[in-house]
């Protein structure tokens, strides 16, 4: 069936989740049926393993680890930034969400399928497949026995890491109309552990110790217990905070 077609295939759903199925369809095909996929594939692999890579070779296993966490943590969540600001923005200022929103989709629907689709994109090409090349990279080359387990909550950390500006920044959309203002406050947030002593006031209830020494992330690759949690409980809050704020201003935007 056409591409175009299947993607128009009547869905029967009622209350907020009405137009979900065919917005998130269509969210699907413009991430795996482009160039966008395999794009962040690269860019992933270059920052996140071609790095750890030559730090294996010229620091060390422990460096090498602790530059995979770090670029993960200020590299990675700009390119959550970036796409989740065009995927409401852009299409708000090229006047396409008036018009799909004019059809029959609840405001909830909309930003959730912006969401999902996102979500997942950016967790096959920025937590998944850097994660396996990685593992092999440790155990093939380095002979580095990790725990799976940790490894395995490594990732999940990683992963929301992007979720917290993934989310934050379709917040930041249906809030503000400028491109500027929405990138210069993701990134700024992105890079505030950097700022004394803002990053040391404010570490426990931001996402920065899930990747960012003292990493919460480096614990769990270390088979050790993790010092503190309020980090992650902090962080996973103020994804459903930015989500809800989300789909309360878009329920309230004229188009």
């Amino acid at each position: 069936m056409d591409t175009n077609i299947s993607a128009l295939v009547p869905h029967h759903a009622n209350g907020w989740s009405m137009g979900l199925a065919n917005m998130l369809a269509k969210e699907n095909v413009a991430w795996w049926r482009t160039r966008r996929w395999w794009i962040q594939c690269l860019i992933a692999l270059f920052f996140l393993n071609f790095f750890m890579l030559l730090n294996l070779n010229l620091g060390g296993i422990s460096n090498a680890v602790n530059s995979f966490l770090y670029i993960a943590g200020v590299v990675a969540p700009v390119a959550a930034i970036i796409m989740g600001q065009d995927a409401i923005l852009g299409e708000r200022l090229s006047g396409t969400a008036a018009w799909v929103l004019s059809k029959p989709i609840q405001r909830p629907a909309f930003i959730l399928s912006k969401l999902i689709a996102y979500g997942v994109g950016l967790l096959a090409t920025w937590v998944v497949l850097p994660g396996v090349v990685a593992i092999l990279e440790l155990m093939v080359l380095s002979k580095v026995h990790l725990p799976i387990p940790g490894f395995v909550g490594a990732m999940g950390l990683i992963y929301l890491n992007l979720l917290f500006y993934l989310t934050l920044t379709l917040m930041l959309t249906t809030l503000l109309h400028g491109r500027g203002a929405v990138l210069g406050i993701a990134i700024f947030l992105v890079w505030g552990c950097m700022i004394k002593p803002l990053g040391v006031l404010l570490a426990d209830v931001m996402p920065w110790r899930l990747l960012i020494e003292p990493a919460l992330g480096g614990y769990l690759l270390q088979g050790e217990p993790l010092p503190t949690v309020t980090p992650i409980i902090a962080t996973v809050l103020w994804c459903l905070l930015f989500v809800a704020m989300a789909i309360w201003r878009i329920s309230r935007e004229e188009f």
